[in-house]
């Protein structure tokens, strides 16, 4: 099984270090700054090879999950305390709650993505927040992101305003999305622009953005607050 899941990222992801910069992930790190603070729970739903969490788990007491036992192993080896889990998002608990739940380019992998979206929100506190990043295949750069596009596993090719619509039609007020340009050049640079936001708003290749779990008073009458 561990051989597998290492094929996985030697296939799609063989520049998986360069492809997670410090650059890259501080600015993962700068989102999170501006919305949670230090000292929060935070669940990753597909932590990868725990580049992430390793550089968060300094500031906030971290959990997480992944489907590939190969990067569940790698992960685990990363953080000192880790609570990582082999699975996808029937792993969030419901206690401890998690402050927020972090999907930096998941949600275009997972099958279910309504089922996926109504637990993170059923099992997100309150106020609790959803941060993700997902790529889109709308704007000036659809066509090349579709054509670069080579992992099997990407099942949901949508737009920014679909992904958007998406969300809120799961119960989550966005709070903040931005544009991102990002991509491996002749396996050597990684580029990873996020500015200037007017302009990759409408033309980036991915979006970031920040849901918030929407209040039981807002939703509609009827729907579960839980």
């Amino acid at each position: 099984m561990n051989d597998r899941g290492r094929r996985y990222f030697a296939e799609n992801y063989s520049d998986y270090d360069r492809q997670n910069s410090p650059a890259k992930l501080s600015f993962y790190m700068g989102i999170l700054h501006r919305r949670l603070p230090r000292g929060s729970l935070i669940f990753e739903l597909g932590v990868g090879l725990g580049s992430f969490l390793e550089m968060a788990s300094r500031e906030y007491r971290c959990m997480g999950c992944d489907p590939n036992d190969f990067a569940v192993e790698q992960t685990r080896r990363k953080l000192s305390s880790p609570d990582i889990r082999r699975g996808s998002y029937e792993q969030i608990p419901f206690e401890p709650a998690c402050q927020a739940v972090i999907a930096w380019d998941v949600l275009e992998h997972v099958g279910q993505l309504d089922e996926a979206l109504s637990v993170i929100c059923r099992r997100l506190p309150e106020n609790g927040m959803l941060f993700g990043v997902v790529p889109v295949y709308d704007g000036p750069l659809g066509p090349v992101v579709r054509l670069l596009d080579k992992d099997p596993t990407h099942l949901w090719k949508l737009s920014r305003h679909q992904w958007l619509d998406r969300l809120k039609q799961n119960h989550f007020e966005v709070i903040e999305f931005g544009g991102i340009i990002r991509k491996l050049l002749f396996r050597r640079w990684y580029l990873h622009l996020t500015g200037p936001q007017w302009l990759l708003k409408v033309c980036g290749s991915a979006i970031y953005f920040v849901a918030r779990r929407q209040k039981p008073s807002t939703r509609r009458t009827g729907e579960a607050t839980q």
